[in-house]
């Protein structure tokens, strides 16, 4: 009697719950206030993922990969949740960034599409995956020489569907028209973007720059106050995520000469040895999380594949050994 009694008391709290058990409604709250980026570690450490009616600012140093996995949040939002996503970058042409996201989804890699030099097998899975991606919810713009806030909230408003992920690719790109100063400008920017988040429920992110400070330290791992707006974004913003690649410095790389080729499928080993060829196309990173202010970056391990533009998370037990 007792066990029967606790089962009608469990289902008359699943009713007032909306009908589905405490773990559903927890669900539907989750997706109604977060974007996941698909990475499953980052998004423990966001508390859920990318927050709607927030800005969240992604920086690290030229080169590294920001732009890469801002695009990756994106795709994730598009492909895979299908939430209308909105990349305003200003930066790439959409034809470069529409062949980063056919290689992340084929796994052909950028350079052989852009060279269109792919075997059959390769030609079918691209243009397989081409057929997906036309059904996508996923908008480039900011092709503008040098936008400014007026013409993101714009391209907002254009695209007619709902948006529910705007990435901004970079901040010290866009424009501050009719600012006394830069500083000012960019604080107003941010403003800007951040009310656009709170009056359309948007999650924002916001792509920055490091400034060439870091390079002068032993210890080239990134800090909130490397960025280039540091003091204007601080304030503003409540997540950092910086992302750092420790290949990027390493002696070869800065020499630009490599012994033997790091993809011999994509660059031929006859190709070697000399001076210009990218360095290895998968390698180790690091993604660094604050939130809400908090002065203690926590590191994640994860591995990208740069001829792919793809981010992934490591192995359980080959992330724990690298801790």
């Amino acid at each position: 009697m007792v066990s029967n009694h606790a089962r009608k008391l469990a289902h008359s709290r699943e009713q007032r719950l909306g009908g589905g058990s405490r773990r559903e409604a927890a669900a539907r709250l989750r997706a109604a206030t977060f974007i996941p980026t698909g990475l499953t570690g980052l998004d423990r450490r966001l508390g859920g993922g990318l927050r709607r009616r927030k800005l969240t600012v992604l920086a690290a140093r030229t080169g590294m990969g920001k732009s890469m996995l801002a695009l990756a949040f994106a795709r994730h939002a598009a492909i895979r949740l299908r939430r209308v996503a909105l990349v305003a970058s200003l930066e790439m042409s959409h034809y470069e960034l529409a062949c980063r996201v056919l290689a992340a989804e084929s796994g052909v890699p950028t350079e052989k599409l852009q060279r269109a030099s792919f075997d059959d097998t390769e030609q079918v899975t691209v243009a397989r995956t081409a057929s997906v991606l036309q059904s996508a919810p996923l908008h480039f713009g900011g092709d503008t020489a040098s936008p400014g806030l007026a013409d993101i909230q714009a391209l907002h408003v254009r695209r007619g569907a709902k948006a529910d992920l705007l990435v901004v690719d970079y901040l010290g790109l866009m424009d501050t028209f009719g600012s006394t100063t830069r500083e000012r400008g960019v604080a107003a920017i941010l403003d800007g973007l951040s009310h656009l988040a709170e009056e359309e429920n948007l999650a924002v992110v916001v792509v920055e720059q490091l400034d060439r400070a870091l390079l002068e330290r032993d210890d080239r791992r990134p800090r909130p106050t490397d960025m280039v707006h540091a003091e204007q974004i601080m304030p503003r913003v409540g997540t950092t995520i910086l992302l750092y690649r420790p290949a990027f410095f390493a002696p070869r790389h800065r020499q630009g000469r490599y012994e033997r080729s790091p993809d011999p499928k994509l660059y031929p080993e006859n190709f070697f040895p000399r001076l210009g060829l990218p360095e290895p196309t998968r390698q180790p990173a690091q993604i660094y999380v604050s939130r809400h202010r908090d002065r203690r970056f926590r590191a994640m391990e994860v591995e990208v594949d740069l001829s792919r533009s793809q981010f992934s998370e490591p192995p359980a037990d080959k992330a724990s050994a690298g801790r």
